[in-house]
């Protein structure tokens, strides 16, 4: 367990200090939120409308830019090495990894979407469901993240394909993530955005169970 807190302190300033990718995350996310209005129009009936997807593609197209740090550094040090022939499980090595990517990358995008909402004219009142369909739904793009990342980990060009990879399986969470907002912006069905929400809480439940375990295996491939 000690050895676990050591990782999680160690990753954790390291995402905060030495990579920064959290800056980047949250100067792309918010240049794409301010700017989206200006390319959609005046209407700020429909800007309102299609809010709930601008702010998820916005999230998911942030999340592209992170992934590729997860693994890669450690791998290109030999931090990667200690950890395989170290006495720690590589599935909870997996683990911390995706909640520190988590923490550090969609955390503080949650946290500034409340003030970037004013920018697309999303509907106040809906601003509490909203942030809790992000806080329930990102986790499943941190440990889905981590697959990819593992598997383009010995490549050069890992930052242009693990989008190519990985985007796909962000479409389910996309898609419920955005939809449980849009049923209540469109019909007011709060049923409707609960069933969605269930769904969305069950995708994420099912990444965190299964993706260290798949990103376990995928370094072993690699490493064999």
């Amino acid at each position: 367990m000690k050895g676990l807190k050591l990782i999680f302190y160690k990753e954790m300033r390291e995402s905060l200090t030495l990579k920064g990718s959290y800056i980047l995350s949250l100067a792309f996310f918010s240049i794409s939120i301010i700017l989206l209005p200006i390319g959609v129009g005046p209407n700020k009936t429909f800007i309102s409308t299609i809010s709930p997807g601008l702010i998820w593609v916005s999230i998911i197209l942030t999340s592209l830019l992170s992934l590729g740090s997860i693994f890669h550094e450690d791998y290109n040090d030999g931090t990667l090495d200690l950890y395989k022939i170290g006495p720690l499980n590589m599935i909870e090595v997996c683990f911390i990894k995706a909640i520190v990517h988590w923490l550090s990358n969609f955390l503080p995008l949650i946290l500034i979407t409340p003030i970037l909402s004013i920018f697309i004219e999303f509907p106040p009142n809906l601003l509490i469901y909203l942030i809790f369909s992000l806080i329930l739904g990102t986790p499943a793009l941190s440990f889905i993240g981590i697959l990819g990342s593992s598997l383009t980990l010995s490549l050069s060009q890992h930052n242009l394909l693990i989008p190519l990879i990985i985007f796909p399986l962000f479409i389910p969470t996309l898609i419920f993530g955005s939809g449980a907002i849009s049923s209540l912006i469109f019909v007011g069905f709060e049923d409707l955005f609960i069933r969605q929400i269930l769904i969305l809480t069950g995708i994420s439940g099912l990444s965190v169970a299964l993706c260290p375990f798949g990103c376990k295996y995928i370094l072993d491939v690699n490493y064999d």
